[in-house]
């Protein structure tokens, strides 16, 4: 009977030191993580010219953690809420100034002020009128062919007849002038040229010149300039022809 009380206690004993070594180990709680406690930043931007006076409508854009663009009210400030930390670009634009960037840099629940002044933006120059071209002279025509007269010679050949009271002979004829030998028994009488100037070189012979009331004396070897528009007359005196040589320079001969 004792020898079996003592059995039982040990196999009791036995059996309670194996529930003890194989019971399952229960692992610590963890603590539960928190909710993240970073506050919000905000930058206050104010807009000036250079003398200080506030600058409306200028467009403030900033780049970074996050983006924002926003518009200055009519004192010149504007806010820009809920930005993260880290560092940002802001740009400030406005029709007129120069365009200006500043970089800052935000930490977590700071509020940060931004003065910026806005220098004018040059003025453009001025359109340049174009310049117009100068007005283009006549064009000359083709030239013409090279010709020598020996007057005397020419004289002695065409020499005006004893009842005429006067002959004219194209000496020379081109694109620009027209050179004639007048011979005159009777008087050239007043005439202009408008759009030629007349020069007049007496071959033989003596007369007159007549401009307006004033008379030229004309004798061999006389060389005269007459304006365009400018009215004279050719009055031979004496016997003899009175012989010249008149060039006119301008417009095209029509002979």
């Amino acid at each position: 009977m004792r020898r079996t009380l003592l059995l039982c206690t040990a196999a009791f004993l036995t059996t309670a030191h194996l529930s003890a070594q194989t019971a399952p180990t229960t692992p610590p709680a963890r603590g539960t993580a928190k909710p993240s406690t970073a506050k919000p930043s905000t930058v206050i931007v104010q807009a000036t010219d250079p003398t200080g006076a506030p600058l409306a409508d200028v467009t403030v854009t900033a780049t970074g953690p996050v983006a924002r663009e926003v518009v200055t009210e009519t004192d010149g400030s504007v806010r820009l809420m809920n930005m993260r930390a880290g560092t940002y670009r802001v740009r400030l634009a406005r029709e007129g100034s120069i365009t200006l960037e500043r970089e800052i840099t935000l930490r977590a629940g700071e509020s940060q002020t931004l003065d910026v002044a806005l220098s004018p933006a040059p003025v453009a120059p001025a359109p340049v009128a174009p310049v117009a071209p100068a007005p283009v002279g006549p064009v000359l025509g083709p030239p013409g062919d090279p010709k020598v007269t020996p007057v005397p010679l020419f004289l002695e050949k065409n020499f005006i007849g004893g009842r005429e009271g006067r002959k004219d002979s194209v000496l020379g004829c081109t694109s620009t002038g027209t050179a004639t030998l007048h011979q005159l028994r009777e008087s050239w009488v007043g005439h202009t040229h408008d759009s030629a100037d007349e020069w007049i070189y007496v071959v033989a012979g003596e007369g007159a010149l007549r401009i307006g009331e004033t008379n030229q004396r004309l004798q061999a070897g006389t060389f005269s300039l007459v304006p365009h528009t400018v009215a004279h007359a050719v009055i031979p005196q004496g016997r003899n022809p009175l012989i010249v040589i008149s060039m006119l320079s301008g417009p095209a001969c029509n002979q």
